[in-house]
């Protein structure tokens, strides 16, 4: 048995690669966040690095993307390129492994060539078609005349998508900061209610049980590919066009907990209950019995439903791009007054993402007392949609304590702190 907390396994990338948006604020190999200044690449002025150090232990991946920079800058290609080019290098020098560690029982040998890579299903997707020319386009033109066939280029291609980790800093803003391959850790299968969870130090991924594992296995360790707070719709749309498959874990089977998700407001305006719908049909009231959805309730409903996703998209990428947290914040509000006609804004997914956003905002903006009561406002949400323990979970304890600890309610932040952990 795997108990709760345990470390499950540890892995450094096999390669991995700064996102652009960070260039020039973190290192391009630990990824570190650096205010003092970082020391570029003198040979292609491209790649930056906190020291001598980091620069000498990148090297070996750098030295041949370093020459292909040199003759290509500014007309640099994206991270995908620049990620797919040091695995094909790699490979060319006979490194197959990375260093990890793991306590699974009856674990297999790991090396690059047992990471799936689904080619022939990528390269007879319609969908993929123009991203593949793209790919294959890029790869070639950056790495010349080293450039390896189209199907080994799609082969390593495959991999990365499909099994490619987001690094996550987690104590800063943005939090997505680079991309790595992992060979052991993608191993572990998906699951919307995971028993596993990721966290970042640095550049090393560590795999944690999340609770109790009866079979020390990883085939019995499962991860989350996708967002959590998201409907099972939207989620299987996630993990169906970049994995190819049809999720049927315990969590999207869960059709109560999909219809909460989901659930809108009552139309009478005295009720605070949620309403559930169940296929095209909205249920009666369980707390007053109305039953009184209109044409226009329903419309309104998928209306704001299919809004909501699209400005919650629109807004992530706001917050990944360093847009001011004020200007994002008034467009929070703006989508708060409208969600709050028809959608339920204690269980609804859609305002609870906004009101993450929105927290976020107030945290950055140093707004403790909004930002105190936007986190518990969505609490108890949280704890019926997210496993227990979970690192989502946790940060929404450790922020309310935080806040409320700001506010100058320490007694009420206090409590929030112990039970995540944070005091003893």
């Amino acid at each position: 048995m795997a108990r709760q907390g345990s470390m499950l396994m540890s892995a450094l990338p096999f390669s991995h690669v700064l996102y652009d948006s960070e260039r020039g604020k973190r290192c391009d190999e630990c990824l570190s966040l650096r205010s003092d200044g970082l020391k570029r690449c003198v040979g292609c002025k491209f790649a930056s690095y906190c020291d001598k150090k980091c620069q000498q232990k990148a090297w070996i991946d750098h030295k041949k993307e370093c020459q292909h920079l040199k003759l290509m800058t500014p007309a640099v290609p994206d991270e995908a390129v620049r990620l797919l080019s040091r695995i094909i290098y790699k490979i060319r020098r006979g490194v197959l492994e990375a260093k990890e560690w793991n306590q699974f029982e009856n674990y297999p040998e790991r090396t690059i060539h047992h990471v799936i890579s689904h080619r022939e299903l990528i390269k007879n997707d319609p969908a993929m078609k123009r991203k593949v020319a793209t790919i294959l386009y890029e790869t070639r033109r950056f790495m010349a005349n080293d450039s390896p066939s189209d199907d080994d280029i799609l082969e390593i291609y495959g991999k990365v998508i499909m099994n490619a980790f987001v690094i996550c800093d987690e104590l800063n803003q943005p939090m997505y900061v680079g991309c790595g391959m992992y060979i052991g850790p993608c191993i572990m299968d998906h699951s919307c209610y995971p028993n596993a969870i990721i966290t970042f130090s640095g550049i090393t991924l560590n795999v944690r049980a999340g609770t109790d594992i009866a079979v020390n296995d990883h085939k019995h360790t499962f991860i989350s590919y996708a967002e959590l707070l998201a409907p099972r719709e939207e989620r299987r749309a996630q993990l169906q066009p970049d994995y190819y498959f049809h999720c049927e874990c315990t969590q999207c089977s869960n059709d109560d907990i999909d219809r909460m998700m989901l659930s809108t407001k009552c139309p009478n305006a005295e009720c605070d209950a949620p309403i559930i719908r169940i296929g095209d049909d909205f249920q009666p009231c369980t707390a007053c019995t109305c039953s009184n959805f209109s044409a226009i309730y329903e419309s309104s409903v998928d209306e704001i439903t299919r809004w909501s996703a699209a400005i919650y998209k629109q807004l992530q990428e706001w917050e990944q791009n360093g847009k001011e947290p004020q200007a994002i914040l008034v467009e929070c509000v703006k989508c708060l007054q409208r969600q709050a006609d028809v959608l339920h804004l204690k269980w609804n997914v859609h305002v609870l993402r906004i009101k993450d956003l929105a927290a976020m905002c107030h945290f950055r903006m140093e707004a403790w007392t909004e930002a105190a009561r936007l986190v518990l406002d969505t609490l108890e949400a949280k704890r019926k949609y997210f496993p227990p323990d979970h690192p989502n979970l946790s940060l929404q304890l450790f922020s309310a304590g935080k806040a409320l600890m700001l506010t100058g309610k320490a007694k009420e932040g206090l409590c929030y702190l112990e039970e995540v952990g944070f005091i003893n």
